[in-house]
Parts: structure tokens; C-alpha cells; sequence
């Protein structure tokens, strides 16, 4: 998120409770709503427009078990088979090749996935670890990732996943990396947008040459943020499954959310984009960019300011665009953090608009 939003895992996982209230809006769900995806059902995410829900919840000790999950469907009456999670930003490549939620079984999240074969964990994560990282000059280590130098940690990180159980995870690689938040800011330059492009071709390659892996890779941008051309940082066809936007309900230059400017006006971020650039990463650029690709679209992280508005507009045109396009999944940011409201008593129009539009 452009207000520098910051994801947190290893050491630094977050160890919180998920919220359960508000169980007024949409009534009380029984409890094995949440496990109707066990046995052999299909994954929950495809490279195409399967439509599945997600969420990032607020988990006590970074530990993942069904009762949180069915905690959170209790709220909403949405089933969850798909858990959002990050694994960035990690200081060293040893941290960034062994992923905290999977590398402790104690945490729960080894067991959650084998429980059920529509189980699925969409992971964000760096191309690079924070001890090599120089937003000033990303050349600095774009070029030696571009000249695979790299190629072993992600190999190694492949081969780790695998024996974790979790080698058919989504991955989010490389997200937001557009905003200078990121350890792995892809840089202005056309030198800087094409090294990183083929930093990611790389660390692909690398990890889908590991046998017993099937991951799909998000390329995911964020709309709030510096006009950098999708088209010179887009890592190919060949590398990318599905692409994110990350789409938070704030206009970054008007400072506005979509009750009080408007979808249009937010969706095409007109005060920012006064030249129409087609290659803005703007939501409606990214919807045309994505079907010119024929790659479908997702929501990895989208959700109400605190505090700002219990804004229906925003929750049912994200939704109405959710159902309209091709879209692999979306997933709410409901931890509570970095000035995001929860699902609940705090946002209780909006909560209601979202239970009617995803379940």
C-alpha cells in the first residue's frame, strides 16, 4: 500500500487475534460452512476465473488452524478454502529460502493445507532479501539477479516448499514492487524495469524446474503509486499465471475514497494519470493490460481506511468488478493493521455489502 504499508513475517510475524464480531449483520453460520472444501475438491485458485474468496486474517503466534478460519466465516458466510499470508520482508537469504509460516509445523499451516485438497495459501514475497536491498540503485542487484545469480536461492526455496507440503502455493512475487516500500523496488529507468523483469524470469524458472512443484505466480502491482509502464516491468506471459492489483479504498493523490470522488474518477486515478497513459497502473488499465494478456485478474489485498468511511460504493463496484471480469481470487486484508479496518462493528454497511456480494 503506498502509505508504506509494511508486511511482516519471520521475527516479525504478526501474532494477533482474529476478530469475531458482528455476528448480527449476516446472522449466525453454522459451523461447517467453513469446512465444506474438505476431501477431494478442487484447488480454490486456478490460472483462470475460479472466483475464489480469500483472506488475511490476525492469527495468534502466527499460527493457522481452522477454528480462526471458521471464526471468520462465522462473520461473513463466506467460506474460506484460501488464507493470504507474507513472507517479506526477510533481512537474509537463509530467512527468505525457509518461509516462517511453513518452515514451523507447530504453526499450523503444513496441517491446514494437507487437511483438504481445496486448501490453498496465496504467500507475497520479495525477489530479494532486505540485506542486499538499495531502492537509490536497484541495479545493484537487479543486474546480478538478471544474470542468474540468484537462481540457487530460489531453487532452494523451491525445494523447501516441496518438502513442507506446500509446493503448489500461489505465489506473489515481487508484489508492489512499483512502490519504493519494497526491498525489491523495480527502479524508473528502462535498464532498472528490464533487469528486475528478467530477475523474476529467472527466479520463476528456477523454482518450477524443482520437481513436485506446480506454482502459480502472481504479478502484482500496486495502483497507488508511481506511473511506472506495465509494459516495461511485465515479466512476460511465460512467467506470470495471474496478475494482482492491490487496491486499497484511497485515492493516493486525491487523498479521496470511492464515496466521496467516485468510482470512475478512482478506478482510472484521473488527477494522477491527466495524460492517459495507457500503461498506468491504474485498476482500469490493469483490468485492459490483463485481458490484452489473457491472464486472468486478481484482488490480493484490498480494503476500508479506518476510521475514513463505511463505504458501500467501494465494496460493491470492487465486487461488481470481481464478478464482471476474469478474476482467480480476492482477498480482504482483515488483520486490523496499518490503518485497515476489520470486517465487523466498525464498518457494519460495508461487512453486510460484502457478505451478499462474495458468498
Amino acid at each position: 500500500m503506498a502509505q508504506g504499508r509494511r508486511k511482516r513475517g519471520g521475527s516479525n510475524r504478526i501474532r494477533l487475534f482474529v476478530s469475531v464480531g458482528f455476528l448480527g449483520v449476516v446472522g449466525a453460520i453454522a459451523l461447517t460452512a467453513a469446512i465444506l472444501g474438505a476431501g477431494n475438491a478442487p484447488p480454490s485458485i486456478t490460472a483462470g476465473d475460479s472466483k475464489a474468496n480469500c483472506i488475511t486474517l490476525k492469527l495468534q503466534n502466527g499460527v493457522l488452524n481452522q477454528s480462526t478460519i471458521t471464526a471468520a466465516t462465522n462473520l461473513t458466510g463466506i467460506t474460506y478454502n484460501c488464507v493470504d499470508t507474507f513472507a517479506n520482508p526477510v533481512a537474509s537469504w537463509a530467512s527468505w529460502e525457509e518461509p516462517w509460516m511453513f518452515s514451523t509445523p507447530s504453526d499450523g499451516w503444513r496441517a491446514w493445507l494437507a487437511a483438504s485438497s481445496a486448501h490453498q495459501v496465496v504467500m507475497g514475497l520479495d525477489l530479494i532479501p532486505q540485506s542486499i536491498s538499495n531502492n537509490n540503485n536497484p541495479l545493484s542487484w537487479e543486474q546480478q539477479c538478471a544474470a542468474g545469480d540468484f537462481n540457487q536461492y530460489a531453487k532452494t526455496l523451491a525445494e523447501n516448499l516441496v518438502s513442507y507440503g506446500a509446493g503448489g502455493i500461489v505465489i506473489r512475487l515481487g508484489l508492489e514492487a512499483n512502490g519504493t516500500w519494497e526491498a525489491d523496488f523495480v527502479g524508473t529507468t528502462d535498464a532498472e524495469m528490464s533487469a528486475w523483469s528478467q530477475c523474476y524470469d529467472n527466479e520463476v524458472t528456477a523454482m518450477r524446474a524443482v520437481p513436485g512443484t506446480h506454482f502459480l505466480f502472481v504479478w502484482n502491482p500496486n495502483v497507488c503509486t508511481a506511473d511506472l509502464p506495465l509494459n516495461k516491468w511485465y515479466p512476460g506471459n511465460s512467467y506470470v499465471d495471474i496478475m494482482g492489483i492491490d487496491a486499497y479504498d484511497l485515492d493516493c493523490t486525491t487523498q479521496k475514497t470511492v464515496a466521496q470522488e467516485g468510482w470512475t474518477k478512482y478506478s482510472t486515478d484521473s488527477a494522477a494519470n491527466t495524460p492517459a497513459d495507457p500503461n498506468f497502473p491504474s485498476l482500469v488499465n490493469m483490468e485492459a493490460f490483463a485481458s490484452a494478456h489473457g491472464k486472468p485478474l486478481s484482488f490480493p489485498e484490498w480494503g476500508l481506511g479506518d476510521g475514513r468511511s463505511d463505504d458501500t460504493a467501494y465494496m460493491s463496484n470492487i465486487a461488481q468488478t470481481f464478478k464482471d471480469d476474469d478474476f482467480a481470487f480476492e482477498g480482504y486484508f482483515d488483520t486490523g493493521e496499518d490503518g485497515i479496518a476489520q470486517l465487523g462493528g466498525t464498518i457494519p454497511k460495508a461487512t453486510a455489502a460484502y457478505s451478499t456480494a462474495f458468498k
